[in-house]
């Protein structure tokens, strides 16, 4: 059952550490991750503010991504949203459908504007921003630097004015 859950720091460690390990790529986004201690801290800092994106049961959840809403803002009613998928669970349009449950969230709560960025050398996260409603807005050269290597970042954002995407977000499980 695909869902969009809250996380559970101790429960869900285990996952998050196996997708950490099974892709580079994901080391860009927190902290580094190489244990489940790391694991379950970076959960437990996170687990206000996000989401577990999950392809299993609700007996037995499998947490295969996130979505995260972070500095939030009252008082322009903005949020800076990012997302990331296990290696094995890409390809099934489960990050857009997160996204775009995630986003159906907070803007029925309240807030106006939702921002993200992706490296533009990566056309799959741009891609699944674009599925879940998020409209290009420019790009920021040389914005991020991993190492000697500079990219730059397509910002992208969803009003609370825009049509929702025509797709289906990821069903709800509250906490």
């Amino acid at each position: 059952m695909r869902r969009l859950r809250p996380w559970s720091p101790i429960q869900d460690a285990p996952a998050v550490l196996a997708a950490f390990l099974a892709s580079d790529d994901l080391h860009r986004q927190p902290p580094p991750i190489r244990d489940l201690a790391e694991a379950r801290a970076y959960l437990e800092a996170i687990v206000d503010e996000g989401w577990a994106i999950d392809d299993g049961t609700p007996d037995a959840p499998r947490a295969v991504g996130c979505v995260l809403a972070s500095e939030r803002d009252a008082r322009h009613g903005t949020a800076w949203m990012s997302y990331w998928l296990a290696p094995a669970a890409r390809g099934r349009g489960l990050a857009s459908a997160g996204l775009d449950a995630a986003s159906r969230i907070l803007l029925a709560d309240g807030l106006h504007r939702l921002e993200l960025g992706a490296r533009a050398n990566n056309p799959a996260s741009i891609a699944v921003a674009e599925r879940a409603g998020y409209v290009r807005e420019g790009v920021e050269r040389e914005r991020l630097r991993y190492g000697a290597e500079r990219f730059d970042v397509v910002r992208l954002a969803r009003l609370a004015t825009d049509p929702a995407p025509a797709s289906d977000p990821l069903p709800v499980e509250e906490a």
